[in-house]
């Protein structure tokens, strides 16, 4: 038994020590959670619900325009950068990673992502670490659209600045995901 204990510390540790886009470079990744997380697919119809994180891809899609500098990603909308996004099973938008063109103070950072954030997100929690910042928002409408995906409806927000150390001057990625629980922040970034 205490062979696989130590197996199974290592196998979860040297996933925490991952960067926040990790989970976006395999072709089909699981979170932490259980939730497999996959390319978008394309050529969706719309549906009813929310418009930003959370949404059926289709309807994401039908708000955001491609980037002309990178045709499989999408333009931000508040400022210069671009989105890379990636979808629950069900074709939902699970993890949305927003870069923007130029570093970010933190402050601009969070209206970007609370524009994709439900309505109703309230801030559970805004950690800082090191290595980024970690907030966790909590929605009821996020919860309700997505179901089991994410039935307490939180979002984590992860903002990183490009090298080992956190600087809220320079926010280079907004990382946005619905992988973890109230709590799971603990690990380094």
């Amino acid at each position: 038994m205490r062979p696989f204990a130590i197996a199974l510390a290592f196998a979860l540790g040297a996933g925490a020590c991952q960067p926040p886009s990790a989970a976006l470079h395999g072709a089909s990744p699981s979170a932490g959670n259980g939730l497999t997380i996959t390319h978008c697919p394309d050529g969706k119809p719309a549906r009813a619900g929310l418009q930003n994180f959370g949404a059926y891809i289709g309807t994401w899609q039908a708000n955001r325009p491609h980037s002309v500098q990178f045709p499989a990603d999408y333009v931000i909308g508040t400022i210069s950068g671009r989105v890379v996004v990636r979808c629950s099973r069900d074709g939902y938008v699970v993890v949305e990673e927003i870069r923007p063109l130029f570093d970010s103070p933190s402050g601009q950072a969070l209206r970007v992502a609370l524009t994709d954030v439900p309505d109703d997100g309230q801030k559970v929690y805004d950690h800082v670490h090191p290595g980024c910042r970690v907030l966790q928002y909590s929605s009821l409408q996020l919860a309700h659209q997505l179901g089991a995906v994410d039935s307490d409806g939180r979002v984590d927000i992860t903002f990183s600045s490009g090298g080992t150390a956190y600087n809220s001057g320079a926010v280079n990625l907004i990382r946005l995901d619905v992988a973890n629980s109230l709590g799971a922040d603990a690990a380094a970034c």
